[in-house]
C-alpha cells in the first residue's frame, strides 16, 4: 500500500484544535489504498474506498510547535524538604480519574463479571500460545533468578487510588513514585534499599508560580543513561499541563533540578514518557491519542524548550486509549536519525468487527521524527502494522474498570485492557534493535486474564518484525498489570499482579534466558509478595507497574507494583530487585587469584546485601565470585577471604578484579603474625614484601576489601 502524505500547510493549526485527528479518523475508515497530497488546497488522488480493509500508513508532515518554556530552578537538597505525613483513618480519600472519550461505535458491549457476553461465540476460544508455555513448564532446577537481592516496602497508602506505582534505578539510587493527595510523591533509596529521602511531594521542588506548583498525579520517573540525568513528571491539578523535572546532575538528592511547565492543548491523561537521543517523547490519552516531543537538548542545559505534537486516529471500541513511546535502555543509542516508535495494539474483533480475522491481531507503530529547528519537517508516520497471534481484549466488556476476581468479595479489579503496558523498552544490540512490551488478554473467553508479551526486532533499514511472542497464564488465576524489560544479554523479566477467588492480589515475576525456547518464560514463576487481603473499597488497580534495568550493570532488574496491605483494603507497594546470575554486567566481574599458595577455599561476602558465597578451590589459584553466585551492584561493600597453605612457588600474595580496593590483610595462622596493607585502589598485593614471614606449609589467610565497580 502507498503512504498517505499530509503536507505542512494547515496542519499545525488543525492539530492544535484536534481537527486533524477527527479528519484522519474518518479518512482511515473509508480509504484502503490512497495517495493524498494537501498543498495549497489541492487533492492529488484517492482510490478504492473500504470501511474494513486495513489502511496504508499515513505520513503527517509538519507538527504543531509550542512557544518556548523557560525553566525554573531547584538548587537545594531534597532531604531538606518536608516529608509526606502518614495517612490515617479519617483523612481524605480521592480517586485519580481515567478520562474516557466516547467513540462513534463499539464492537461489543456489556460489563458483567463473567459468563457469555454479547458478541462472544458460544464456544470458548483458547489462547493459541498457551501450549507453548505449558510445554516448557519449569521445575525448581530452572529457576535461575528467584533470589531477591532487594526486597523492601515502598511508599505506603496515601489516600489516593490507584497508586500508579513507578520506579527507576540510576548509578547510585532508586527512585519510586506514587499518587498522593497533593499530587505525586517520590522517595529516594540507595541501591541496598535504604531510604535516603521521602516520601516528598514532587511539587515541593517547584520554585515558581503557575499550574505546576500544584500537582495532581500520574507520576513517571526515568533515568536518561545517555545523558546521566533523571526525569520526574506529573500533570497539574488545574489546566492542561505537563510538569517535567530534569535533574542537573546524576545526583537526584543534592544535584539540583530544572523545572518545566508545558501547556498542552488538551488534558494529558495517562502520560507516558520515554528517553531518546533527540527528544523526551510523551504519549497521552486525549480525544485522539496524542504524541509529544520535548526538546531534550535544551532541557538538559536548562534552556527554554519547546514541544511538538501530533495525534493518531482513535480505535473505535476503547473510550480510554493511548499510545506508548519507546524508551531507550543500554549504552548504545539508536542509529543516527532513528524516529521514536509509538505503539498500541488492535484487537480487530473489537475495532474492526465486520472484517475481523480470527487467527491474528495487530500491533500498530507510529514513527515520530522531530525537527525542532524546522517544525514543518517533522513527521508522524503510521500505523505500521505487525501481526500477532489472536488475542482478546474483551475482559468483562471493552469499557469496564472491573473484572478480575478476589477471595471473599464480589468486588473485582480493573483489567486495563486498553493500552500496551508501561514500558515499551528499546535496545540497540548493534546487529539488531529490539522492542519489548506486553498487554493483557482473555485466555479462554471467561474473563480470565493472562499476559501477552512480545519482542520485535529490526535490522538495518528493514521494518520491525515479530521475533517472538508468548502468553503467560499457567493456572486459574488472572495475571495482568505487567511490566517487562530485557537485560544486556537478551534475558527477559516480566513482573505483574496475580489474583483469583483463591489468591489474594499478589506480586510475582517470571522470565526467560536468551537461549530459552522462543515464546516461553520457563525460568519459573517467582513470588515478590503473597497478598493476604482483598481490595473492597474500589475496583481501580494499577494503573501501571514498573520493570526497569539498572544502568550501573545493565543486568539487575528492579520492579515495583501494588498489593493490598490492610484488612480494610488499602494498598501498599513493594520494591524488589533480582538478576540472572549469568549476566555479568557492564563492568569487570569480581574475581581474584593468588600466588605462593595451595589454595583450599575462598569466601565472597557482599556486606551491603549480607550475601555470602563460599567457593571450594582444591588447589586452584583463581576464583570468580560472581560466577559462583555473588550478586553485586556498583558501590557495594565487598570482602573476599582466601585460605590455603604456603608453598615454594613464589611470594605469597594476590590480585583482584572488579573492586576499588581499600585494603588487604595477610595472616600467618601458624605463627600468629598479621600484616595489614592499605591498597587505595591498587588491585594486587604481596604479603611477604609487606613483612609477612612465611615457611612452606604455613596456614595462610588473606583478606581483601573494597567497593564493587
Amino acid at each position: 500500500m502507498n503512504n498517505i502524505i499530509l503536507e505542512p500547510k494547515f496542519t499545525q493549526h488543525l492539530q492544535w484544535q484536534g481537527a486533524v485527528s477527527f479528519s484522519l479518523q474518518r479518512l482511515l475508515k473509508t480509504v484502503a489504498s490512497v495517495v493524498l497530497v494537501l498543498s495549497t488546497g489541492s487533492i492529488a488522488t484517492a482510490v478504492q474506498a473500504s470501511e474494513t480493509t486495513p489502511t496504508a500508513p499515513v505520513v503527517i508532515k509538519g507538527a504543531f510547535q509550542s512557544e518556548p518554556v523557560t525553566p525554573a530552578l531547584f538548587s537545594g537538597d531534597v532531604r531538606s524538604l518536608p516529608t509526606l505525613p502518614a495517612w490515617k483513618q479519617g483523612d481524605a480519600v480521592r480517586e485519580i480519574p481515567r478520562i474516557q472519550h466516547p467513540r462513534p461505535a463499539a464492537a461489543k458491549t456489556g460489563e458483567n463479571q463473567g459468563g457469555e457476553q454479547p458478541g462472544r461465540s458460544a464456544a470458548p476460544v483458547i489462547d493459541t500460545l498457551l501450549d507453548n508455555q505449558q510445554n516448557v513448564a519449569a521445575g525448581p532446577e530452572n529457576r535461575a533468578f528467584s533470589t531477591l537481592v532487594v526486597d523492601i516496602p515502598g511508599i505506603a497508602y496515601t489516600g489516593v487510588v490507584p497508586p500508579d506505582p513507578v520506579g527507576e534505578a540510576g548509578p547510585n539510587h532508586y527512585i519510586q513514585m506514587v499518587n498522593a493527595g497533593a499530587g505525586s510523591v517520590f522517595s529516594i533509596y540507595n541501591k541496598s534499599g535504604g531510604l535516603i529521602s521521602g516520601p516528598t511531594v514532587l511539587s515541593s521542588l517547584w520554585t515558581a508560580g503557575g499550574a505546576c506548583a500544584n500537582g495532581s498525579g500520574d507520576p513517571i520517573v526515568l533515568y536518561d543513561n545517555l545523558a546521566q540525568r533523571w526525569l520526574m513528571t506529573e500533570f497539574a491539578a488545574v489546566g492542561n499541563h505537563l510538569c517535567v523535572y530534569v535533574s542537573q546532575t546524576p545526583d537526584p538528592v543534592a544535584g539540583g533540578w530544572y523545572l518545566y511547565d508545558f501547556l498542552v492543548p488538551q488534558f494529558p491523561d495517562y502520560p507516558k514518557y520515554a528517553v531518546w537521543p533527540d527528544a523526551y517523547y510523551v504519549s497521552s490519552n486525549e480525544f485522539s491519542p496524542a504524541a509529544y516531543a520535548l526538546d531534550r537538548n535544551q532541557m538538559l542545559n536548562g534552556l527554554p524548550a519547546t514541544f511538538q505534537r501530533f495525534t493518531a486516529p482513535g480505535n473505535l471500541a476503547f473510550p480510554f486509549q493511548a499510545l506508548i513511546p519507546s524508551d531507550h535502555d543500554g549504552v548504545t543509542p539508536p542509529p543516527p536519525g532513528s524516529p521514536n516508535y509509538f505503539m498500541r495494539h488492535r484487537d480487530d474483533e473489537a475495532h474492526n468487527p465486520f472484517s475481523s480475522d480470527p487467527t491474528r491481531d495487530f500491533l500498530e507503530i507510529w514513527e515520530f521524527s522531530v525537527d525542532f529547528t524546522t517544525p514543518a519537517n517533522s513527521t508522524f508516520i503510521g500505523p505500521i502494522q505487525v501481526e500477532l497471534s489472536e488475542f482478546d481484549s474483551d475482559l468483562c466488556g471493552l469499557v469496564s474498570f472491573a473484572c478480575f476476581r478476589q477471595p471473599g468479595t464480589l468486588n473485582t479489579l480493573d483489567p486495563l485492557r486498553e493500552v500496551v503496558m508501561w514500558r515499551l523498552q528499546y535496545r540497540n544490540f548493534g546487529d539488531h534493535e529490539t522492542l519489548v512490551g506486553n498487554l493483557v488478554t482473555d485466555l479462554d473467553d471467561t474473563d480470565h486474564g493472562g499476559i501477552r508479551w512480545f519482542e520485535l526486532r529490526k535490522s538495518g533499514a528493514a521494518p520491525w518484525q515479530l521475533h517472538q511472542e508468548g502468553t503467560y497464564g499457567p493456572d486459574e488465576a488472572s495475571r495482568w498489570m505487567g511490566s517487562i524489560a530485557m537485560d544486556k544479554d537478551g534475558n527477559i523479566a516480566l513482573g505483574y499482579s496475580v489474583s483469583s477467588t483463591a489468591v489474594f492480589p499478589s506480586l510475582r515475576f517470571a522470565g526467560r534466558l536468551a537461549t530459552d525456547p522462543a515464546g516461553t518464560l520457563p525460568q519459573g514463576e517467582n513470588v515478590i509478595l503473597n497478598g493476604s487481603f482483598s481490595q473492597t473499597s474500589t475496583t481501580r488497580w494499577g494503573d501501571y507497574s514498573s520493570m526497569n534495568v539498572d544502568p550501573a550493570d545493565d543486568c539487575t532488574f528492579w520492579y515495583t507494583g501494588e498489593y493490598v496491605a490492610t484488612p480494610g483494603g488499602n494498598w501498599g507497594t513493594r520494591i524488589a530487585a533480582f538478576r540472572f546470575p549469568g549476566c555479568e554486567g557492564g563492568v569487570e566481574t569480581i574475581a581474584g587469584s593468588s600466588t605462593g599458595l595451595y589454595t583450599t577455599f575462598a569466601v565472597c561476602l557482599n556486606q551491603t546485601t549480607s550475601q555470602t558465597v563460599p567457593i571450594i578451590l582444591g588447589g586452584a589459584s583463581a576464583w570468580d565470585c560472581e560466577a559462583a553466585g555473588l550478586i553485586a551492584s556498583p558501590g557495594d561493600s565487598i570482602i573476599t577471604v582466601i585460605g590455603g597453605f604456603a608453598n615454594a612457588s613464589g611470594s605469597v600474595g594476590g590480585a583482584v578484579t572488579g573492586l576499588s580496593t581499600s585494603g588487604a590483610l595477610c595472616r600467618n595462622l601458624t605463627t600468629a603474625q598479621t600484616v595489614p596493607l592499605p591498597l587505595g585502589g591498587v588491585t594486587s598485593w604481596d604479603c611477604e614484601a609487606a613483612g609477612l614471614t612465611v615457611s612452606p606449609g604455613n596456614a595462610i589467610r588473606m583478606l581483601v576489601a573494597g567497593q564493587a565497580n
